[in-house]
């Protein structure tokens, strides 16, 4: 009888070591599914964390791109303001963007008076009119006008479909 307690305490023995093995791997299987898992879900993370960076540094250049915009926008403005619509010369009626007085200006007040060509300077360029004897001509859109009265036997000169005006 005590050899079948001990061949049965052996057996016992046995067994247990097995449930511990086989306790010891499904454990292992468990933390391997948790790590893998756990990986997953990390990189899921990593790549959601990329896509909202990405879109970060997009919008953080659309904003940099509209402040500089605004920025330009504001100076033309403010460019804009130093001048005022003003008829030209005697003859029809022709008409530029002069020079506000100085006591009008906030900046640069010590500019001298001139004209600039109205559909270059509304189209965005600032091109000042040039007088020329009895016209006055703009050096980028080339158009001219008489803005003096002519000697009676000379006829009144346009070009580009403008009315004549004064100077």
């Amino acid at each position: 009888m005590l050899a079948e307690i001990s061949s049965l305490t052996t057996a016992l023995a046995a067994a247990k070591e097995l449930g511990a093995a086989l306790l010891k791997e499904r454990d292992s299987q468990k933390a391997t599914t948790i790590q893998v898992d756990l990986t997953d879900k990390i990189v899921q993370a990593q790549l959601q964390l990329t896509q909202i960076l990405g879109s970060v540094i997009e919008k953080d250049g659309r904003i940099q791109a509209l402040t500089e915009r605004v920025r330009v926008l504001e100076g033309e403005q403010s460019e804009k303001a130093r001048y005022r619509l003003a008829k030209v010369g005697t003859i029809g009626e022709f008409f530029a963007y002069q020079l506000r007085p100085a006591a009008e200006l906030t900046e640069r007040a010590d500019e001298p008076t001139h004209f600039l060509c109205q559909p270059c300077f509304d189209g965005g360029k600032k091109s000042v009119l040039h007088k020329l004897d009895l016209l006055v001509k703009c050096s980028v859109c080339s158009s001219t006008t008489q803005v003096e009265p002519a000697p009676p036997s000379q006829p009144i000169r346009r070009t580009r479909g403008r009315s004549v005006g004064g100077w």
